[in-house]
């Protein structure tokens, strides 16, 4: 996003229920506003993103909403009619804030039709790849933005090249189908349910911790096993392998969060027929790599630049040119996770002093004394943005 749009000054933010309005009158369905549209603040993304197909910051979003109703109206007074939201939407991106080339006009219906054939698997019915890595985005942020958590499932049909090979790969469809059948219909109304790739699946829980998301996992597992395959006039029982984990508990950004739940998976297919979390295998903090610099201050030392190595939810390893003691308590400086804003400052305790050669740099492990929710978000904002956004 370039400079202008960064120190945009919003005067006047339209509220939510008045950009409602405007999608209500630029034809988009109540169904659709229902499904679509975020909590908070990411309705204000969410809105600009039905109308252009662009994805925007809720933060950026705001700006361009004050920005778009004002043009409108200027519109509006200029040509002496109505020229309606899609229009001023058209011209702002167009004319005065260039993010549009060459837009193509479609009816709405036909456009969503389209595009739900794009994020649909054709054999089961389900989400696909695609869809998953927008909705997993999407829970992301709204932990970043109201710490709300939520948990995925993987899940892997048990011995499926077996199956395949000995009923034929129609029949190996049909065992899909069926399995897929069983997710969508266990799964809750707002759960994404999603084809990941050959015989594996995913499930996007939110609102859902680690107890919960281990007993939707038991339910998914019993579902299936239950309900068998016809294969001609035989009735044949699949079974399934499912890793479970939660953000942020086990992960602090998307990537990782899919590496713990298949590591879970993996652990769940060496007996197969089991629901296996990572939570449970592993109480440790996540630690995600960072490549920041941050500054420590002390009583005893003068204010330290160090190199962050790595960083979790419980403390994080640092490189230091001086030493810092075991038990020394010092306070960390964070920079904002954007231009402009107020950084974290965190307290900490040195736990562990080490030293490869003497000529190398110290080597610190540090704990944190005890963080909230409202900074575990603004770690995992930090986490994202130096790690980028990708799966």
């Amino acid at each position: 996003m370039d400079q202008e749009s960064r120190e945009c000054k919003v005067p006047k933010v339209p509220k939510v229920p008045e950009v409602l309005e405007l999608l209500r009158r630029a034809g988009l369905s109540e169904s659709s506003l229902g499904s679509d549209l975020g909590e908070g603040e990411l309705a204000y993304a969410d809105a600009l993103y039905l109308l252009t197909r662009m994805r925007f910051t809720p933060d950026e979003s705001r700006c361009y909403w004050s920005e778009i109703t004002q043009h409108m109206e200027g519109l509006n007074l200029a040509l002496g009619r109505d020229v309606g939201l899609r229009v001023a939407v058209c011209d702002y991106f167009m004319n005065l804030h260039p993010r549009m080339r060459e837009p193509v006009i479609v009816e709405v219906q036909v456009l969503l039709q389209k595009e739900r054939g794009a994020l649909v698997d054709e054999l089961t019915g389900l989400y696909n790849r695609r869809y998953f890595n927008d909705a997993i985005h999407r829970e992301v942020e709204r932990f970043k933005r109201f710490g709300q958590r939520f948990s995925l499932i993987m899940l892997d049909v048990d011995h499926f090249k077996r199956f395949n090979d000995t009923y034929g790969h129609l029949a190996g469809d049909d065992a899909l189908q069926v399995v897929s059948g069983v997710l969508r219909d266990t799964a809750r109304t707002f759960d994404h349910v999603v084809r990941y790739g050959g015989e594996e699946f995913a499930l996007i829980l939110p609102h859902t911790d680690a107890d919960q998301a281990m007993a939707a996992a038991e339910r998914l597992r019993q579902a299936v096993e239950r309900q068998p395959v016809q294969v001609q006039d035989k009735a044949v029982h699949l079974t399934v392998s499912l890793g479970v984990a939660t953000f942020p508990e086990d992960a602090i950004n998307a990537r990782d969060l899919v590496g713990r739940a298949d590591d879970a998976l993996y652990e769940a297919k060496r007996t197969r027929n089991r629901a296996c979390s990572y939570t449970e295998k592993n109480r440790q903090f996540p630690r995600s790599p960072l490549g920041l610099t941050v500054h420590f201050d002390s009583p005893e030392h003068e204010t330290v630049t160090v190199r962050v190595l790595n960083i979790s939810f419980g403390g994080m390893l640092c490189q230091s040119p001086a030493a810092i003691l075991p038990g020394t308590r010092v306070e960390v400086m964070l920079d904002g996770d954007h231009p402009g804003a107020a950084g974290l400052r965190l307290g900490c305790r040195v736990v562990r002093l080490e030293r490869e050669g003497e000529d190398g740099p110290y080597e610190l492990a540090l704990t944190f004394e005890g963080i909230g929710d409202e900074v575990r978000r603004a770690l995992v904002r930090l986490v994202e943005l130096d790690q980028g956004m990708g799966i």
